[in-house]
């Protein structure tokens, strides 16, 4: 299994999405990004922000992970954040490629999809997440944008965010589970 997706739409409403984007405009605004990311990717752990939206989110995530592995487990530590990006953010792709590997521990990895813009430019089969769990120069497919839905995978797998055509921003959420 490479990955799977898992729906939280009935859990996390509409306006709790839009909270979720506030504070990460928010967060950026105040300059709590890297500055070595691609921009606009938040330094601080989005998950412990205040509000009931993100503990929904966690509280989704650290279920999702474990649905995931078909058990539950012990976990080290959960790392998250939030990013935002549209077309005239985006740098070359082939930079992009990325793993989540700590030494010593085992890592699930999660993108919550949180608002792509509605355009007909954007397709939703490559505006989510390409991974390439083989290796990079093996190829890789594309796990499709679902709105409100939890994409998890292992943390060792090659990925990168999907393919933009729009100028309005997307919003995600990215997570780590270590374990």
């Amino acid at each position: 299994m490479q990955h799977e997706l898992y729906n939280w739409e009935q859990l996390i409403t509409s306006g709790q999405k839009l909270e979720m984007r506030k504070d990460i405009d928010n967060l950026i605004a105040l300059g709590k990004y890297w500055d070595n990311s691609p921009p606009y990717q938040t330094n601080v752990n989005i998950f412990g922000e205040h509000g009931e939206h993100w503990t929904n989110l966690k509280m989704s995530f650290i279920w999702s992970c474990f649905a995931y592995m078909k058990q539950e487990r012990q976990i080290k530590s959960v790392k998250s954040w939030g990013y935002k990006t549209n077309k005239s953010t985006v740098e070359d792709r082939d930079n992009y490629w990325h793993q989540h590997i700590r030494e010593g521990s085992t890592v699930l990895s999660g993108v919550y999809y949180l608002h792509l813009p509605i355009e007909e430019e954007n397709d939703l089969e490559t505006a989510g997440t390409e991974l390439a769990p083989h290796g990079v120069k093996m190829g890789g497919y594309y796990a499709p944008w679902r709105d409100g839905h939890w994409l998890i995978f292992p943390g060792e797998t090659w990925h990168r965010p999907g393919v933009l055509a729009c100028e309005e921003d997307r919003y995600i959420v990215a997570a780590d589970m270590e374990f």
